[in-house]
């Protein structure tokens, strides 16, 4: 089962958002332009810059671009085990399979890596690699979009034996391992004007604290309205948490 944005499909599995949060140790996160880690390094321009595979190594940044595979997702982790220098990973992807996307989640968050959202992380990429990695900066017109997260029963899922009830089991450990309320993924705020759950929704830093999410070193938001707008640039009409 993928993770992967889907517009105008509104799967049983209920939806993914924008989360962005606070550093329990160091209070809110910065608004505004991103912090890049280190000394005066800047993970995303060195990505932007280059050529190559969606997923490759620049110094010690690790770049990935697109959908999540298990290809992409097998490259990605070859890297990071044969490089012991990569410390950050900027990423570009609308999601991905939801199996494939916690391996991937996991290996981020055991190696410590700083996750770089550039332009835009949705669905399984906002739902598992955003959520999982232990330090999470948002560039600067970029934006984290909760899409598809499995919801349980309670919750209006429905499920049958098999695939399904296997990967809420999987989605339910994942979260509870990084002690966030998977709730995130499938709760749908409502649509400006409507009164129908967004498909797809993001989060302000306050909503994203509400649900556990930890470790923002610095994340764009300038506002309800500026993200919604930037949001609609992507081709999104997106809900919000706030």
């Amino acid at each position: 089962m993928t993770g992967r944005r889907a517009p105008g499909l509104r799967p049983v599995v209920a939806a993914f958002g924008l989360a962005i949060m606070a550093v329990a140790c160091l209070g809110a996160p910065r608004t505004g332009l991103a912090q890049t880690p280190g000394a005066g390094g800047d993970p995303a321009g060195a990505c932007a810059a280059g050529t190559g595979p969606s997923v490759r190594s620049t110094g010690s940044t690790l770049c990935f671009s697109g959908e999540i595979t298990r290809a992409s997702a097998e490259r990605a982790m070859a890297l990071m085990t044969s490089d012991r220098t990569i410390t950050t990973m900027v990423v570009t992807s609308e999601g991905g399979e939801v199996t494939v996307s916690v391996r991937l989640a996991r290996a981020i968050r055991a190696r410590g890596l700083t996750l770089v959202v550039q332009r835009q992380c949705v669905s399984s990429c906002a739902n598992f690699l955003f959520t999982g990695a232990r330090r999470k900066i948002v560039s600067p017109g970029s934006l984290v979009v909760f899409h598809g997260g499995i919801a349980p029963v309670a919750f209006g899922g429905l499920f049958g034996g098999g695939e399904e009830r296997e990967l809420l089991a999987l989605t339910e450990g994942f979260f509870r391992e990084i002690g966030v309320n998977g709730a995130l993924t499938y709760d749908q705020p409502p649509l400006a004007g409507s009164r129908d759950g967004a498909d797809e929704w993001t989060a302000s830093p306050a909503a994203l604290a509400r649900y556990g999410v930890r470790g923002i070193v610095s994340m764009w938001w300038p506002g309800r309205a500026a993200i919604v707008a930037e949001g609609r640039r992507q081709g999104m009409n997106l809900g919000v948490f706030e």
